[in-house]
């Protein structure tokens, strides 16, 4: 019993004295897509103030590939000692292996750490197009099968679901066209290879308000403060079930790091989050702050993913 107590003790004491020491070296950001996204964004302003808060620089590093998949699975089968910190979104954890096989289990491979922020689906088309409203852009799609096509950062994503949902509803032939994320995205729609654009809202806006890309309408219950007179999907068709899906950006772990560094980074992150100027910023550039905790962040994904598999099989959503 006596050896037992002094294994337990030892074990604490050797806990305590790893979180103490936490951080001692650089910590990653292993950011799951492009450089100038709305994850990208996110995940640069936080880094920064995470590197104050810890006395540690924060790298940022891109992985992008497969909507997310390829940063992921590589922080997936990281050393868990809280020094590789994944900041992605909503795809590759609660959506992507409801279609493909992928590399690591979203739940059990992770550590749900920190949500960071709520970001609606834009609905763009290049600056010069001839619609102005997305009225006149579903009146172009009725009398014209095939011939408009729509971006998304990948095949069952919140803005592809969101998307197939209008198509359904109003008996649509519109393409869609997966990609790597939001950059690319707002490139081509801006470039005309495809008719609409769908990436999060953040990303779009320095080319909105540059008259580069028109926002016909946004995704979600509400309209963005960013842009006031832009209308919603539901209002510019008048359907009310068309509320969207908001896409949430994060931050998880691998499984396994020492829970006293979970508590650690969880604070740090929850704080960069609140700061005033980081605030503000993600609040101008079209997100909603939520700074949601582990526990509540794991069971929110968990019923999302819940959700999303209820929607892939009502659209017969499959692998691209």
């Amino acid at each position: 019993m006596n050896r037992l107590l002094l294994a337990l003790l030892l074990t604490l004491a050797a806990g305590l004295s790893v979180a103490q020491e936490y951080p001692s070296r650089p910590i990653r950001f292993i950011v799951s897509f492009p450089a100038g996204g709305g994850v990208d964004i996110m995940g640069r302003l936080v880094a920064n103030v995470v590197s104050q808060r810890t006395g540690q620089p924060v790298v940022v590093e891109n992985r992008a590939g497969a909507a997310g998949v390829v940063g992921s699975a590589a922080v997936a089968g990281a050393t868990p000692d809280g020094y590789t910190v994944l900041v992605t979104g909503d795809i590759p954890i609660t959506q992507a292996h409801l279609l493909n096989k992928i590399p690591y289990d979203p739940y059990k491979d992770f550590v749900h750490l920190v949500k960071g922020v709520n970001v609606p689906t834009s609905v763009l088309v290049a600056g010069n197009s001839p619609f102005k409203t997305l009225r006149d852009l579903l009146d172009y799609a009725r009398a014209n099968p095939g011939k408009v096509s729509y971006g998304t950062p990948g095949n069952g994503t919140a803005m592809h679901v969101e998307l197939e949902m209008l198509k359904e509803k109003l008996g649509l032939n519109i393409i869609h066209v997966p990609y790597k994320g939001a950059p690319p995205i707002i490139a081509d729609t801006m470039g005309g290879q495809i008719t609409v654009g769908a990436p999060g809202l953040p990303p779009t806006i320095g080319n909105v308000k540059s008259g580069k890309l028109r926002l016909l309408a946004v995704w979600g219950p509400s309209r963005v403060a960013v842009f006031p007179d832009v209308p919603t999907v539901r209002e510019a068709t008048g359907d009310a079930s068309l509320r969207g899906y908001p896409t949430w950006y994060g931050f998880l772990l691998p499984a396994g790091v020492p829970a006293q560094i979970q508590s650690r980074l969880e604070s740090d992150l929850i704080a960069a989050l609140k700061d005033p100027e980081v605030s503000r910023k993600l609040t101008d550039a079209g997100a909603t702050v939520v700074a949601e905790p582990s526990k509540a962040f794991l069971e929110s994904n968990r019923a999302q993913t819940a959700a999303f598999a209820a929607i892939f099989k009502k659209l017969n959503l499959k692998a691209e």
